[in-house]
This record gives structure tokens, C-alpha cells and sequence, in this order.
């Protein structure tokens, strides 16, 4: 997935990338399909300084994926 289609929209972003599988893997486990894209150059680490990776969720699960995330960072 380079370009989220029209019907995706961002539901987290984070610096990390680690972070964003962990939040990909909390809404897979309440049936939330979520994908992950990120503007890091994974064959030069050094040079991802300020780097973002965002996760997309479709629209229809925006609402309950934010409520998800919101519960878990309690």
C-alpha cells in the first residue's frame, strides 16, 4: 500500500514504527483491518531522523478504531 485509496483515512501516527504494528495488532484483535504506511528509508536507518508512520483504517471503522486506541491509552 503506497497511496491510502479514497476510502482510508488516518486513525494514528507515530514515530515509531514498533508502536504503529503494536496499535495494528490491537485493532486486528477487534476484527479492525489497518495498514501501515511510513515515509522511512528502512535501507539508511541514520537518515529517519523526524520520520512519521501513519496507520489507516477505512472510514466506516474510524469511529470505533479511535475509541479503541483511546481506551488503551488510558
Amino acid at each position: 500500500m503506497n497511496q491510502p485509496p479514497d476510502n482510508w483515512i488516518v486513525v494514528f501516527k507515530s514515530a515509531s514504527e514498533y508502536e504503529v504494528n503494536i496499535v495494528k495488532a490491537m485493532l486486528a484483535d477487534n476484527d479492525i483491518m489497518a495498514e501501515m504506511l511510513s515515509d522511512a528509508d528502512h535501507a539508511i536507518d541514520a537518515l529517519n531522523i523526524n520520520r512519521e508512520a501513519a496507520l489507516y483504517v477505512h472510514k466506516q471503522d474510524l469511529e470505533a478504531a479511535t475509541r479503541i486506541i483511546k481506551e488503551t491509552d488510558r
